[in-house]
């Protein structure tokens, strides 16, 4: 779906899962499986976060923390400074035996740390939980009285060089009020960045409190609750990191830590006793975890769980660079008011986000006065970061490209992720938006159609120059992601699923190749990631990729690598889908759209594309100009028939098959593009038989073994679709019926999906 159009809250029958980045679309799952449930029922939502989360927890000491976000050096001057503060917390902290907080025995005299309303004979009156939340929420308050304390003491010892930092961040008790702006969550204790309204928006750290200690691992309850937290956090605040999650349970303190790869359990230590006996030992374990809670609460955001400093107070981003102007490394900025390089945060175009994975926040905006789109993207380190797809499109002058006013780095790596950002032009509407406007502003049909045709014949441009002039395939070509101005200009966005394919096919001579293979080492370079790591694992993604309603059927059935045909076979069904939306035909019609899974699809689709008279109707298409059915049949012989005849069914077997006569696209493509296409067609077009694994299925025949006979591949076969027990006569039974020639049977296989992809 485009980064430029409105999304729903959850994706319409979704039928994939998002392991890495890009759609893993799970072969012979029901999109039931996997369908995000109504955020508005908790038990369902919370299910659904567990299944998503629960299985990919890790752990790490709170150095590896400190570590992972560069701030070993810091807590150790933290500590080195201020060796002994907190001490005398930890000398009052109380015990909490068989979940209930005591006092503690040690020789000498000590001052309860719990207020006199819950003083240990009167503990046990109150809920057990409340108990280790109101110690929380006490011990927060004294660490800042002492720090206060400590601050004055140095300041009178002229100790200058030295300070303790203070807290800035409000903590609001929200264990009988909702947190505004979730779904009904009551957080049971919120760290709120300052001057700022309180709210989901501007949460920083929660606090979920438990009155058992956590022994392996966190209950599935537990863990279901403050997973629901923090994914409405990630949903509304686009200058997340990560989300930090306090844990105080029982006598101990735990972190969980969400990130977009996965979630993190730290355990800190005890905040307070847990023997009412202590010793030094245990006030020095307890000194230190109290010490490690400061300095954690302490931290600024951009710090500790943001990017930049997060305020509702500031409306504008600038992304700095550095002297290097080939630098893709960016700090941020946050203001008040614009500046000349400034992007405001406002617009924010509402999207589906994943529970893990690739997240994209987009915001409609604009950048030195003109309109634009700024993206924010959590991509995995071994993929292929967005920004570096457009300089290399850029790079080959390859046209129907948006303008890219900025792009770079915000983090190279954070748990596995890298966060990059893009401002691109506001390219308009997608496809069916600005084809709809049109119909409803009373163009014809003929008028309506010759966009179409104009639409095709731009983005055939491009794909075909960013496979022979760039060495890149989109290999996300959805309905959304084809926009389209009020000039009726074409541009394609979404790169960010996009393949760089390392081959020499299209090079002139040696030097044509050293030239192209020194650009993509400069890129890799620029943009922080490893040529050969990032190529592999976009190999191993090329049949989890897309958009499963317009993959072709090679990909659909499992094929193991991609060529350009994929890329044209998607815009195929763009169009065709495009078309059935706005003859506004019944599901039930469009056969070609028929989805339940992948397989099914594609064993469906080579029964409707093997009739040549009758496809359109198998797609929903009743009636067309005859310059678009011309174009629309063009597609389909390119695409789907050879010198031996039908295809379709073949290119589930061998993905490999030779497809129809590259010069069928010469209308659609200016002459140096197609003289480049003609030169390698064949290795363009369709991935080499040597690196390709075929599907490990075949169609069915009509018999129950032997080869697939010549009548499979001719163009009018009644090729049977794989265990529906349905040919394409039949198909055009079903379409008839739909357009109320003959009764219908009722007799649908399922409606259309209109999104698959997850995040990020």
């Amino acid at each position: 779906m485009s980064d430029f159009s409105e999304q729903p809250k959850t994706p319409t029958k979704q039928i994939g899962q998002n392991y890495v980045g890009g759609m893993a679309t799970s072969q012979g799952r029901t999109q039931s499986d996997l369908l995000p449930p109504d955020e508005r029922k908790l038990e369902r939502r919370r299910d659904w976060l567990y299944g998503s989360l629960g299985g990919l927890g890790g752990s790490k000491t709170f150095s590896e923390l400190l570590d992972d976000l560069g701030l070993t050096s810091e807590f150790s001057q933290f500590e080195t400074d201020h060796p002994k503060l907190f001490e005398s917390l930890a000398e009052r902290a109380p015990a909490f035996v068989d979940m209930n907080m005591v006092g503690t025995r040690k020789i000498g005299s000590r001052v309860p740390l719990l207020p006199d309303e819950l003083s240990v004979p009167d503990i046990l009156k109150i809920d057990k939980e409340k108990a280790v939340t109101t110690y929380f929420q006490k011990l927060v308050d004294l660490m800042s009285v002492e720090a206060t304390e400590q601050n004055a003491h140095y300041a009178q010892s002229e100790q200058n060089d030295k300070s303790v930092p203070s807290a800035e961040y409000n903590l609001v008790d929200h264990q009988t009020s909702e947190v505004a702006g979730g779904r009904k969550h009551k957080m049971d204790l919120v760290f709120y960045n300052p001057v700022a309204s309180d709210g989901v928006a501007n949460v920083h750290i929660i606090v979920e409190a438990k009155k058992a200690e956590f022994k392996n691992k966190i209950d599935v309850k537990t863990f279901s609750q403050i997973a629901d937290y923090q994914y409405s956090v990630w949903k509304v605040q686009p200058t997340r990191t990560f989300v930090p999650v306090l844990l105080p349970n029982g006598p101990k303190l735990d972190l969980a830590v969400f990130a977009r790869e996965s979630w993190y359990r730290v355990e800190v230590g005890y905040l307070c006793h847990w023997l009412a006996t202590i010793n030094n030992h245990n006030i020095e374990k307890v000194r230190s975890t109290i010490a490690q809670l400061y300095f954690l609460i302490t931290l600024p955001s951009e710090r500790f769980g943001h990017f930049c400093k997060a305020s509702l107070r500031w409306e504008y981003v600038t992304f700095v660079h550095g002297p290097n102007r080939d630098s893709t490394i960016a700090l941020v900025e946050s203001s008040h008011s614009p500046t000349t390089n400034s992007v405001k945060l406002s617009g924010c175009i509402e999207r589906f986000v994943h529970p893990r994975g690739r997240l994209a926040h987009v915001f409609r905006t604009t950048f030195r006065k003109q309109k634009a789109i700024l993206k924010l993207s959590w991509t995995p380190v071994g993929r292929m970061p967005e920004g570096a797809v457009y300089e290399l499109l850029e790079n080959a002058n390859v046209k129907g490209m948006p303008r890219v006013f900025g792009r770079g780095l915000v983090c190279t790596s954070l748990f596995g992720y890298r966060l990059e950002y893009l401002v691109l032009e506001d390219c308009g509407s997608t496809i069916h938006e600005y084809l709809q406007v049109g119909r409803q502003g009373g163009l014809s049909s003929g008028s309506l159609n010759n966009r179409v045709t104009g639409i095709v014949w731009q983005t055939l441009q491009c794909l075909v120059q960013a496979r022979v002039k760039a060495n890149v395939l989109h290999r996300d070509i959805s309905a959304g992601n084809i926009m389209i101005d009020s000039n009726g200009v074409v541009r394609i966005i979404d790169w960010g699923y996009a393949k760089v394919i390392d081959d020499a096919s299209f090079d002139i001579d040696a030097k044509a190749t050293r030239d192209r293979r020194g650009l993509l080492d400069a890129t890799a370079n620029r943009w922080r990631y490893v040529s050969a790591k990032v190529q592999q694992n976009e190999d191993a993604h090329d049949p989890l990729t897309g958009t499963p309603l317009y993959m072709s059927i090679p990909v659909l059935a499992g094929a193991k690598e991609r060529g350009l045909a994929d890329d044209v076979e998607s815009l195929f069904y763009v169009i065709l889908h495009v078309l059935t939306k706005l003859q506004a035909t019944p599901d039930s019609a469009a056969c070609g759209f028929d989805q339940h899974d992948n397989k099914s699809l594609a064993m469906i689709r080579t029964g409707c594309l093997s009739n040549a008279e009758n496809f359109l109707r198998f797609f929903g298409i009743s009636s067309c100009s005859d310059d678009l059915r011309r174009l629309l049949c063009d597609l389909r012989k390119f695409l789907f028939v050879n010198s031996d005849g039908c295809i379709a069914s073949g290119l589930i077997v061998d993905p490999t098959t030779p497809r129809g006569a590259v010069d069928l696209l010469q209308p659609y493509v200016d002459a140096d593009t197609m003289g480049l296409l003609l030169r390698k067609d064949e290795a363009a077009l369709t991935p080499m038989k040597s690196a390709v694994q075929l599907p490990s299925f075949r169609p069915p025949s009509s018999s129950s073994s032997g080869p697939l006979d010549e009548a499979r591949y001719s163009e009018n076969a009644g090729v049977s679709i794989g265990g529906l027990g349905m040919s394409s006569r039949s198909l055009g039974k079903r379409a008839r019926e739909a357009e109320g020639t003959e009764e219908s049977d009722g007799g649908s296989l399922g409606s259309v999906s209109k999104r698959s992809k997850s995040q990020g």
